[in-house]
């Protein structure tokens, strides 16, 4: 498909804008508060969209919306044009949030059944060990102190070492193999004074970087019927610094760096061998059955779960721009498939005009207007004299004896 390029919005009146300069000039002489200016005041309505191959698609102009699922910020970073972000601004608190690291994805296909390979439809996280805190005790007093979140079970950096702070060296960069010293620095290293705080570049260490690992054909109870003895494997880990660049900017983005070799090499390469590596020590019986392996990425993840994405006023399907309207897990907890779906839920409800008094105290939203104008689906249709189940994927029925049943549940009754 054709991607997307920007938002397209109608040019409001020159008798708007004049009004809105005099409105501003009029508020600072009389010392009125200081607030943004380009908060107050009429926004242009979003009218469309404009695809990447120079078509423009435009919704009806009395009551169309344009509905992001995309995320906050590549909605109004990438797509709301630089002309209007100036004039107009961005949602209320959104220098203040920051991106998540993008993501890189591994398929494996394997070969076998979940019962076979002993498949679970739970997925599987690790964390890395660097988010435990080390914790001392006082063998004198018996008494507990609490160590800080993000110090290595080693106690961190030695405190006799010169400095914390200089340039980065290649003892700096990497993990220590000997004691599991993280951030050693060189004594040859300048002082703190005037030096550069180091930056840490961020690589998959095998056994300790963040991994999750999924099998999504083992929640489809009907995938076997439907494909046979084959299994799938979805292996989701953070993007190192080969593939993104981050910005030090409000709010904190990256940037997708293009190349990084194939599949089979360069740093693709690297990085699946050691994706692939902990996966079989954490599945071994996947090793002599993995029959496709693919690795997909940098995927935008959107925000990162800190305070501030649920706290900024901003973060809300309703926007500042009329007709436009954001969507997505960027307005839930959790960034998932689920999420996803609430969020489109929620920005549906906005377009049509629910409030949170419909929600909490009348109980009225798309759910219940659907059911209460939609007839409940018939699980059972007849086609050209045939009756046919109406499902969207087919299942094998558990037919139950009902007579052995009941006389089961009697004969337990009279025990």
């Amino acid at each position: 498909g054709v991607s997307l390029q920007e938002l397209l919005f109608e040019k409001l009146d020159d008798d708007v804008d004049e009004k809105k300069k005099k409105e501003t000039k009029k508020k600072k002489a009389d010392g009125g508060e200081d607030s943004d200016p380009l908060m107050k005041g009429p926004k242009p309505k979003c009218k469309g969209i404009r695809l990447q191959n120079g078509m423009d698609i435009q919704v009806s102009k009395d009551d169309g919306s344009v509905i992001s699922m995309l995320g906050f910020i590549p909605t109004f970073l990438h797509l709301l044009p630089p002309e209007t972000r100036t004039a107009h601004g961005v949602p209320a608190g959104l220098p203040a949030i920051s991106e998540r690291r993008p993501l890189m994805k591994i398929m494996v296909g394997l070969k076998g059944t979940k019962a076979d390979l002993n498949l679970t439809g739970a997925d599987w996280y690790r964390l890395p060990n660097a988010s435990l805190p080390y914790d001392e005790m006082d063998q004198a007093t018996g008494t507990i102190r609490f160590g800080t979140i993000g110090v290595d079970s080693s106690g961190g950096v030695n405190d006799n070492d010169p400095t914390t702070e200089g340039e980065a060296t290649e003892e700096t960069e990497t993990t220590s193999s000997v004691g599991s010293r993280r951030g050693k620095q060189s004594k040859t290293a300048p002082s703190a004074t005037g030096a550069k705080k180091m930056t840490r570049r961020c690589k998959f260490q095998t056994g300790e970087s963040w991994m999750k690992v999924s099998f999504p054909s083992a929640k489809d109870p009907s995938w076997h019927d439907r494909y046979g003895p084959i299994s799938t494997c979805v292996v989701t880990v953070e993007a190192c610094d080969d593939f993104v660049r981050a910005f030090d900017t409000k709010p904190q983005i990256f940037s997708i760096l293009k190349g990084g070799g194939s599949s089979t090499s360069g740093e693709m390469g690297r990085l699946m061998d050691r994706v692939m590596k902990d996966l079989v020590q954490t599945f071994p019986q996947l090793e002599d059955n993995i029959i496709f392996t693919e690795i997909y990425g940098p995927v935008r993840s959107g925000l990162t779960h800190c305070p501030a994405r649920f706290a900024i006023k901003g973060n809300r399907p309703e926007t500042s721009y009329p007709g436009l309207f954001v969507g997505g897990a960027d307005l839930t907890v959790g960034d998932s498939f689920s999420a996803s779906i609430v969020g489109g839920w929620m920005a549906a409800n906005a377009v049509m005009g629910y409030s949170m008094i419909d929600h909490v105290y009348l109980k009225k939203n798309l759910t219940s207007d659907l059911e209460q104008f939609m007839e409940e689906p018939s699980l059972a249709t007849e086609r050209d004299g045939v009756v046919v189940e109406d499902i969207g994927v087919p299942f094998t029925e558990l037919k139950v004896d009902e007579e052995n049943a009941t006389n089961a549940a009697e004969s337990s009754k009279e025990e």
